[in-house]
């Protein structure tokens, strides 16, 4: 008799754990994911593509001829091995909504000098050692573009009445279209 009247006694109690109980049990795993981002297999990858190429030349031989009186020097131009190195790095923007999940990445173009890489949405630096400059493009949803970069090892000048070929210097060149460039 005693059981039956502490359970008359305290009924509210009961319903009040049976209740909370239960709210626990049925909102626990929405407590464990709150504050986090839904699964990436959730999301829709916004992203485009890029084709990066590299072109390198070396001059051997500056030839000087002249035109409407004027010394013109003209190169010969052989190829060299086009395998480089290259990091694009994501530019945060406020054209990435969402938190911006873009990571640097670093390519090595090879023998063939050519490489395909997806790119998230947003604008991208292009990081080239022995390049002082950066360039700057933006990669639109589905986008698919080509980045061209030229070497060219060596130089023809003008030295008094003849051409000279330096052999220490080095031009580097980024070509981007001009709907991407930033």
């Amino acid at each position: 008799m005693r059981v039956q009247e502490a359970s008359r006694s305290h009924p509210p109690i009961a319903r009040l754990l049976t209740a909370t109980l239960l709210a626990g049990v049925t909102l626990a795993p929405l407590v464990s994911s709150a504050g986090q981002a839904p699964p990436s297999s959730l999301e829709a990858e916004r992203s485009g593509k890029v084709l990066l190429s590299h072109v390198a030349k070396r001059i051997t031989e500056c030839t000087a001829s002249s035109k409407d009186g004027k010394l013109v020097c003209s190169a010969n131009r052989e190829s060299v091995d086009p395998a480089t190195s290259v990091m694009l790095e994501p530019v945060p923007d406020g054209s990435v909504s969402r938190k911006d999940r873009r990571e640097a990445r670093t390519l090595t173009l090879p023998k063939e000098g050519k490489a395909n890489v997806t790119l998230g949405v947003g604008t991208w630096e292009v990081a080239w050692p022995g390049r002082v400059e950066r360039d700057r493009f933006y990669v639109a949803e589905g986008d698919e573009f080509a980045i061209e970069l030229r070497t060219e090892v060596g130089a023809c000048k003008k030295v008094k009445n003849e051409c000279r070929l330096k052999t220490d210097q080095t031009k580097l060149e980024v070509k981007i279209p001009a709907r991407c460039r930033r």
